[in-house]
């Protein structure tokens, strides 16, 4: 599945770095001197930099954090989160706007992996099954998220608890994004 998961991205990758780059050249994001990202290009322009997803050459490991949570992990999740470096890239699924999550640098995975650590906790506590959120929707409260257990790609809500399931795996939901410009 890891496999499948990461060819999914890296031509949802291709898609949007020729969609993108085709209509704005390639895109600019605020540049910080402590936070940098082997995700950029050039040297920073006007406080600006250019960025691409970047391939790690290790993938990152996520022992740890399952060991904390006593939970083994879904390989589509580790696969997603533990192999490339981006900034959250919009787009969208069947016409709901979306940014998919990745980490910028090996700062920010630590900050995601606690992230979601902390959501895996709040739903054990509220006695639902484990999902990873791999998306972000434009309310605050509804995350695109991983199911755990199967695999399945919902749409949550986390005030009811509620899931609509989009996609019947990660590489599935994955081949059904559409570029959006940022």
């Amino acid at each position: 599945m890891s496999d499948q998961v990461l060819s999914a991205l890296e031509q949802f990758f291709l898609r949007w770095q020729r969609d993108g780059e085709g209509r704005r050249g390639l895109p600019l994001c605020d540049w910080e001197a402590d936070w940098r990202s082997p995700c950029e290009l050039d040297e920073p322009r006007e406080g600006r930099v250019a960025w691409r997803p970047f391939q790690r050459e290790q993938a990152a490991d996520f022992t740890a954090m399952a060991n904390a949570l006593e939970l083994t992990l879904h390989p589509s999740a580790i696969a997603l989160f533990g192999h490339w470096f981006s900034r959250p890239l919009p787009c969208s699924f069947k016409g709901l706007r979306i940014e998919l999550i990745l980490p910028w640098n090996d700062a920010d995975l630590d900050l995601l992996k606690e992230n979601l650590i902390g959501h895996l906790l709040m739903l054990r506590k509220l006695k639902r099954s484990p999902s990873l959120f791999i998306a972000t929707t434009r309310n605050e409260m509804t995350l695109v998220s991983l199911d755990n257990e199967s695999g399945q790609v919902w749409l949550e809500w986390l005030d009811s608890g509620r899931r609509l399931t989009l996609a019947p795996s990660l590489p599935a939901f994955l081949a059904r994004l559409e570029t959006f410009p940022q």
